[in-house]
């Protein structure tokens, strides 16, 4: 993984992400694009359409509308691809729950982005990790920040295993 590509990744804020109702293969599409720097898919198992069936019918991520994904739904979606690196689905869950219970998708999701790029570079750059960019200083909020270290960190050892030992595919 290079290093440059983790120092100029920009996770789109809340108010950036696709609000005129996508289709399922296109929020796909979409969150598999977002993180391509961070070659996701080489560390873990891609998001699914049956996946995301799923989500919805657990109530990780709102009812669609009419079959179709919007900002929310993606906002909830990105942050479940993340989580999903570390953390069982029930235990997203239930870190969801408490989110909402302090924080509306908005100020959650936007936390996250800005957690994630800055937690990103200083692992990649071997640096100490930032500190905690949050402005309510509730409890709640390391749900959220230990996750994204949790995540950076498994793709980090990820990235030094393919370099150092890397599987050579027949």
């Amino acid at each position: 993984m290079n290093v440059e590509k983790i120092n100029d990744f920009r996770m789109p804020r809340y108010n950036e992400l696709p609000n005129m109702g996508l289709y399922i293969d296109q929020v796909l599409s979409y969150i598999e694009e977002m993180f391509e720097p961070l070659e996701l898919s080489k560390v873990s198992t891609p998001l699914t359409s049956s996946m995301i069936n799923n989500y919805v019918k657990k109530g990780v991520v709102p009812t669609t509308i009419k079959k179709r994904y919007y900002r929310e739904h993606m906002a909830y979606l990105v942050i479940v691809s993340l989580a999903k690196q570390v953390f069982t689905i029930d235990e997203i869950v239930r870190m969801i729950r408490i989110q909402k219970s302090v924080y509306d998708i908005e100020t959650a999701y936007n936390y996250i982005c800005i957690e994630l790029e800055k937690i990103l570079k200083a692992v990649f750059n071997e640096q100490p990790l930032p500190q905690d960019t949050s402005t309510t200083l509730k409890p709640q909020r390391y749900f959220v920040r230990n996750t994204i270290i949790s995540v950076v960190y498994k793709i980090h050892t990820q990235v030094l295993m393919s370099v150092y030992d890397p599987v050579i595919e027949e």
